[in-house]
Formats: structure tokens, sequence, C-alpha cells
């Protein structure tokens, strides 16, 4: 993602803490990848994808090499940093919250109910959001 990379030669410094590096990645790569994460309808390839990022940006930041075997969950307990999975699902469920409370002639809470007929082209995701929020 280009809001990481454009950052390498920060995440390169020996110079700057881990600490720093973390609280830049949090503020300047985590937020932009999040963005409106939670109304994205996901499956496991997407939530794979996004713990594979996250799990390189991490192992770039604190200097881990691929020959150190070290999990993407033991990184999260190093650095204190909620998976990026369990963190859209909060997010998820907050919106979910936001939208259950609007007026029923808003178009979020009319797309949440909304049931589409027919089936889907191919390589398109099957289900809904809200089928995958029931997921979680």
């Amino acid at each position: 993602m280009a809001a990481f990379y454009k950052l390498d030669d920060i995440w390169k410094s020996n110079r700057i803490m881990k600490d720093t590096k973390l609280i830049l990645y949090t503020s300047n790569v985590r937020s932009v990848l999040l963005y409106a994460l939670e109304t994205w309808r996901t499956n496991q390839m997407i939530e794979s994808k996004l713990r594979d990022f996250e799990g390189r940006c991490l192992r770039r930041i604190l200097g881990i090499r691929w020959e150190h075997r070290v999990t993407n969950k033991e990184m999260s307990e190093r650095t204190g940093i909620r998976p990026i999975v369990e963190e859209v699902k909060k997010r998820r469920w907050r919106w979910l919250g936001h939208v259950l409370r609007m007026s029923k002639s808003r178009h979020p809470l009319i797309a949440l109910a909304w049931n589409p007929q027919g089936a889907r082209k191919k390589g398109r995701l099957q289900g809904t959001w809200g089928r995958s929020v029931e997921r979680t």
C-alpha cells in the first residue's frame, strides 16, 4: 500500500524508536487502510490479504526477517496492536448499530434489508453485507 511504502525511509531508520514507528504506522497507514472498511463485504480471501499486509508491515517495522518464523499473533502481542481483522469486525458491529438506529427511509438501512434476486456474475462475492455481519 502506498501509505506504507512512502514511509519506507522511516521504517528502515535505526535512529527512530520502534514505539514511534508503531505510532506512525497506526496513525498514517492503518487509519488509511481501515477507512470505511466496515462497509465492505469481505470474505476469507480479503481477510487473509489484510492479515498478510499487516504482517508484512509489522515485520518491516520490527526488523523481523521471514526466517525468524514469528506468527502474526505473536507480532500483535509484541506490538499491542489489535489484529486488523478483529478491528474490522469491531468496526462492522459499531456501524451496524448506527444503521439499525437510522430512520426507515435512510439508504443504509434499506440496503441492509435488501435481498438480491438472481445469480451473481462469475467472480463476484456471494451474499450481502448484512450476511457477512451475521457470519461474524
